[in-house]
């Protein structure tokens, strides 16, 4: 029963982040009423809302007052370097989709246009930002940082880096790097801002193209691929890994970040229940093993293959394959 009424606490901490509700506690504590004159609205249904999250232990509630506890200080408030509300709010995009599982079953097809979230801006805005905040709160690229050597990538080259978080973080703690983004004009708009408030726009260069179809820029040390492949069918993939190794320097390594599934495809959960989502949103993606991603990289000429898991909070794991 859990499981089947997971919906409703979902809905719950989504429409707490879409009408402001943490905000509304960042300064005091406050009771229903005061909260729903501040935010415009109803009383009585404002109450319930809050003794829900009060049930769930996401907010305190004391003497009819409503407070903020510390997991919603840090991952609730805006100002917060660990904000995760830009992926609760990508999940509530996601909420119509998931409503049509059991069509794309039947049909195998997506529930929505499988265009990578470009042709509205407000969309694009809205996934391109919540793969920054959850990346931020799960502290992804601290991991990424300590789990290889990268003291001699100089050239790197991001393939669909949306938010530009994983290079932002690298140069700032390699000096030397020098990042190439490649992604969808629309993606770029918004990586820009990202770029340019980091102050690297002498270090990172924001190339538009799209990895499909046009030449990928440049030769590099390294090209990494995070949340990408799970976006494309077996077909697809295959071809851009072989695309992507010709573009390596003698030496040059492929890293692929994503969900991976063991041979058996159902474990870990994250995995298999993620590519329902990947049904939904994709033509023809997925997560896919070990096995399959390290066929891709035999089949372009790459060797050394292996794996690396990533630590709990984490939910991904590395492989990696090189030119040598």
């Amino acid at each position: 029963m859990g499981l089947a009424s997971g919906q409703a606490e979902a809905r719950i901490l989504q429409t707490a982040v879409s009408l402001g509700i943490f905000e509304a506690l960042a300064s005091a504590p406050r009771d229903a009423p005061a909260i729903a004159n501040r935010l415009q609205l109803e009383p009585k249904a404002t109450e319930l809302l809050l003794n829900a999250l009060a049930a769930l232990n996401i907010l305190k509630k004391r003497d009819q007052q409503f407070s903020l506890n510390e997991a919603a200080q840090q991952y609730f408030l805006r100002s917060s370097p660990q904000y995760i509300g830009g992926m609760i709010k990508f999940e509530e995009l996601s909420w119509q989709s998931w409503a049509k599982l059991p069509e794309a079953i039947r049909t195998g097809r997506p529930a929505r246009p499988a265009n990578m979230y470009q042709e509205d801006p407000s969309e694009t805005e809205i996934f391109i930002n919540a793969m920054d905040s959850l990346v931020k709160a799960r502290g992804d690229t601290a991991a990424l940082i300590n789990a290889l050597d990268w003291r001699n990538i100089e050239a790197l080259l991001d393939v669909g880096s949306g938010p530009a978080t994983y290079p932002i973080a690298l140069c700032t703690k390699f000096p030397n790097m020098h990042a190439i983004i490649f992604d969808l004009p629309g993606t770029l708009k918004i990586s820009e801002r990202y770029v340019r408030t980091a102050g690297m726009t002498d270090r990172i260069t924001l190339v538009a193209g799209d990895y499909r179809k046009d030449p990928i820029p440049g030769h590099h040390d390294a090209v990494f691929l995070s949340n990408i492949i799970h976006g494309e069918d077996f077909e697809r993939n295959q071809n851009l890994i072989n695309k992507l190794s010709r573009s390596l320097k003698p030496s040059g390594r492929i890293i692929v970040k994503d969900h991976i599934l063991d041979e058996s495809r159902a474990n870990p959960a994250v995995g298999a229940i993620f590519s329902l989502l990947m049904l939904l949103t994709t033509a023809g993606g997925r997560c896919y093993s070990f096995g399959e991603i390290k066929s891709w990289m035999e089949q372009a000429g790459l060797s050394q293959i292996h794996r690396i898991d990533l630590a709990p909070p984490l939910t991904s794991s590395l492989v990696i394959g090189s030119a040598d």
